[in-house]
């Protein structure tokens, strides 16, 4: 656990802070990004998917079959998503005409030994941009910056994609709870230093 944590800070260390106003409508559109991932809902999730990640994945019709199909097999390994956990004290950055937020997310995962949980540590990045309704969200765990840098070509030398490179944490069910309030404090207090820090 201590070296998750560890992890975790130094991730942390790399997101960019910004004094923007909260936008109560970012709180409402990852409220239904988290419950659309919970319930494996394929169709709410590529609602709510960044077009720039949409696209290349072939369009609509073809990123929503990529997904169903990504969600069976997971099913068939016999993992479930329990809950996702957001740490959405953030604020929102805007480079040229794009406003983006990255929120720190714990993962929590049921897996083929009912005696475990699985904790994974994951960064979701917002977006609103001019052209597109609404904010929308990309799961970059998957790309480079190479990759990300072709879908934000905007970004290019602006912005560093915070990485997440920890194992995901399995331990036994009655440890989850400690876990997750310990993990988000530290979050919590790392995000509070970061704040401090640039505000001398």
């Amino acid at each position: 656990m201590r070296s998750f944590l560890l992890i975790v800070i130094a991730i942390i260390a790399n997101f960019m802070h910004s004094y923007a106003q909260k936008d109560p409508e970012l709180r409402n559109a990852l409220a239904k990004m988290t419950a659309a991932v919970t319930s494996n809902n394929a169709q709410a999730t590529v609602n709510l998917t960044s077009p720039r990640l949409i696209k290349p994945m072939g369009g609509r019709e073809n990123a929503l079959k990529l997904i169903r199909n990504s969600l069976a097999e997971v099913q068939k390994q016999n993992i479930t998503i329990d809950s996702v956990i957001n740490y959405t004290d953030r604020d929102i950055s805007k480079v040229k005409n794009i406003e983006y937020c990255f929120f720190p997310q714990l993962i929590i995962l049921g897996i083929p030994d009912s005696t475990k949980k699985m904790i994974r540590y994951a960064t979701l990045m917002a977006i609103k941009e001019p052209g597109v309704k609404g904010w929308t969200f990309l799961d970059y765990s998957g790309l480079n910056d190479e990759k990300m840098n072709i879908l934000f070509p905007e970004l290019v030398d602006k912005l560093n994609f915070p990485r997440s490179e920890i194992k995901p944490l399995v331990i036994p069910n009655e440890e989850v709870n400690s876990s997750i309030d310990l993990a988000m404090k530290v979050i919590d207090e790392s995000m509070k230093k970061m704040k401090s820090g640039a505000a001398k």
